[in-house]
């Protein structure tokens, strides 16, 4: 989500802060307007340990969306001159702050450090008032470390330390020693605290107990934070230089609905450092515009809150997909291969393997793990595992076979899915216009079909995807070539090459079967492609978008920068299709637009595909060009050719960032390149 402000922009909000300047309650809380807003929603956003509002500056500046930001901090004092002291008594008195703003919920509260404390504390209090939280943001919160569970300080201690000793042994012999000596008391205290309930004598030693950081370091020494009955996101660093620990594992348990977003940056730089600061904006924006009404993202619904990702292929898509999901409230576990981009992913319910040589098991056992209450196939040989278990269970387990088949559709159609000709067949009689197509049996029946509608002709075989198995003849001369090579079993150089480098079997296991596919003519229409992207719940459609594909990643595979159309032909051609399956969970449908604007249906994938996410995401703008992320190499000759849009780069994932990048990396090696010349050469025999 981008938004642009001008130079009036700013100018305008400069001058309606100066018209709130900062404002204290007679109980030692100052509240201080940072940013006005176009609507009526407030955000109350706690600084860190020496409540400076000034440390939010680079944060508010980089926030896009329409809501009033106010920063709100204790003082040293109450209106009796009392010190402050304790988290609840903080908390209680900063509530009353707010509330002399915004009398009552839904409340937008978010903490950095010591504040998400504060602000977790006050989001306690509020919701034990019968207050709605509907928003709470704890950015870099960490509590004593007393209570942290006990394997995480272990692990913590023991880094910290070699931390130290390393940093010890670049010193000279004098300073080694007093840092040796003053780092041994440190950590035998912290040592002997562990199971210690009173304040803690480290944190009473640092703190005078008489500024804003000496009390919130006491503060934090007696707080032992609760569970939270709501949902928490949680922002962590990616770098743990700090600490000893990734910070987001502390929270485990404290709430049932919590949502980990990553930042690029360690826990000073997140929010000291423009780019930081304006990722953790970004986060914010989107988890307050999805909760507003009139948000055109997916949400959870009771039969569509819990889906289970199965995936065979190593695909970055469904990494994508899973983010969005996750972060969008989607509980979402994964039954994958190992070393799977989903690695990176944070948040996911269950991590199930999918292992090559016990497929079937390992999926019955992940679905057993997972529970969900919807399964996604990732690809088409996702979607042939799961109708072999339903075919397998519905004699064993009616219960799982039952689950299969909500989330693949109606199983009577799962033949006319599979089948392109019978696709077309249906489509034809829900008046959805396709070109015509035939199963051919052999190269008579080719060629006779040939005689019979003419050149340019496509053909395809049943149960391809990303362009393979696919081949157009243009020229009489080259029919038989054409069908020798689509028709055979696949080529056993190619069945080796899936084996050594993507680690799969099937063509292998093809080739050693002689097994032929189903070879479908289609008659050749001339336009551009397109695409539709569709979420569903048992054949309703549930939010759709027309894309036209700008770029494709090879020739005639799979789409790498995309057009945001409306297309009302399409929509409704999806809508009809949808109902008439049964349809459930994500699918993509792709059509040829000819010249006169009218659309054809090609074949309808069943499965997720690399653009379901964007409708997860929503707020996307009809026109607007999005290049997928990460950016692959589009061959012509050996040279890249580039679209310019908007990149999809998923900002609030620096882990799946750093691995796309890594991906696009490794396109433009010589190694690939060197790879991408010899199939040019090789494709009559490998394709």
């Amino acid at each position: 989500m981008t938004a642009y402000i001008s130079a009036a922009d700013d100018a305008q909000t400069a001058a309606a802060v100066a018209d709130h300047p900062r404002t204290v309650s007679p109980d030692g809380v100052h509240c201080e307007l940072l940013r006005p807003g176009r609507i009526d929603e407030k955000l109350f956003i706690v600084p860190g340990l020496e409540g400076d509002p000034t440390e939010l500056t680079g944060l508010v500046s980089a926030l896009a969306g329409p809501q009033e930001v106010y920063a709100v901090a204790p003082l040293l004092t109450d209106a009796e001159h009392r010190p402050l002291v304790g988290m609840e008594r903080i908390a209680h008195l900063m509530v009353q702050a707010v509330r002399e703003h915004q009398p009552s919920g839904p409340y937008r509260l978010g903490g950095f450090s010591f504040g998400g404390l504060i602000a977790l504390e006050m989001a306690q209090q509020l919701r034990a008032d019968g207050e709605r939280v509907e928003a709470l943001f704890l950015i870099e919160a960490v509590y004593d470390e007393r209570y942290w569970p006990r394997g995480i300080w272990l692990r913590a201690l023991a880094r910290r330390t070699y931390r130290h000793l390393r940093r010890i042994g670049r010193m000279r012999p004098t300073s080694a020693l007093t840092e040796l000596r003053l780092r041994g008391v440190h950590l035998i205290q912290r040592v002997m605290r562990r199971n210690v309930e009173a304040p803690d004598p480290l944190r009473a030693e640092m703190a005078d107990g008489v500024t804003v950081g000496g009390r919130a370091r006491a503060a934090i020494s007696g707080y032992r934070p609760h569970f939270y009955d709501g949902r928490v996101t949680l922002v962590a660093s990616s770098i743990d230089r700090h600490f000893g620990c990734d910070t987001a594992q502390l929270w485990t348990g404290f709430t049932d609905r919590l949502e980990i977003e990553r930042v690029a940056g360690d826990h000073v730089t997140i929010m000291h450092e423009p780019s930081g600061a304006a990722a953790v904006a970004n986060i914010i924006d989107h988890q307050l515009a999805a909760a507003r009404t009139g948000w055109t993202g997916l949400r959870p619904t009771p039969v569509f809150e819990r889906p289970m990702i199965l995936t065979t292929m190593r695909w970055f898509s469904v990494a994508r997909l899973a983010h969005a999901l996750i972060e969008a409230g989607f509980s979402v576990s994964a039954c994958r291969p190992k070393a799977h981009v989903l690695d990176v992913v944070d948040g996911l319910a269950n991590d199930c393997r999918l292992t090559r040589l016990r497929r079937m098991r390992s999926l019955i056992a992940a679905i057993r793990q997972c529970e969900p209450d919807i399964i996604l196939p990732d690809d088409e040989r996702s979607l042939a595992l799961l109708r072999r278990l339903h075919e397998r269970a519905r004699t064993v387990d009616p219960v799982m076979a039952a689950l299969i088949a909500r989330s693949l559709g109606n199983v009577e159609d799962w033949t006319s899915i599979t089948s392109r000709t019978a696709l077309v067949t249906d489509a034809r009689t829900l008046n959805i216009p396709a070109p015509a197509t035939e199963v051919i049996e052999n190269i008579d029946a080719l060629t006779e079909w040939i005689a019979d509608h003419g050149l340019p002709v496509v053909l395809k075989t049943d149960g391809s995807w990303g362009g393979k198995g696919v081949a157009i003849i243009r020229e009489p001369s080259h029919v038989r070539d054409a069908w020798r090579r689509i028709s055979n079993p696949p080529a056993l150089p190619r069945a080796l090459k899936r084996v050594v480098v993507n680690r799969e079997t099937a063509s292998l296991a093809a080739w050693v079967r002689r097994t032929r596919p189903v070879v479908n003519a289609q008659q050749f229409v001339a336009g551009r492609e397109a695409i539709v992207t569709v979420a569903c719940i048992d054949g309703e459609v549930q939010s759709l978008v027309c894309l036209d594909v700008v770029q494709v990643s090879q020739p005639r595979g799979h789409a790498a920068a995309v057009r945001i159309i409306d297309h009302p032909g399409m929509a409704e051609a999806a809508r009809r299709l949808v109902g008439r399956f049964g349809l459930s969970g994500f699918c993509g449908l792709d059509f040829i637009v000819t010249d006169s604007g009218d659309a054809q249906l090609l074949e309808v994938n069943a499965r997720v595909t690399p653009t379901c996410h964007l409708l997860v995401e929503g707020e996307h703008e009809c026109g607007q060009t999005i290049v997928l992320f990460p950016p692959e190499v589009v061959v012509a000759g050996d040279s890249a050719n580039t679209v310019s849009g908007v990149l999809d780069r998923p900002v609030r994932a620096p882990s799946l960032v750093h691995r796309g990048e890594r991906i696009a990396l490794r396109q433009h090696r010589p190694a690939a390149r060197m790879a991408r010349r010899i199939k040019r050469k090789l494709i009559p025999t490998l394709d």
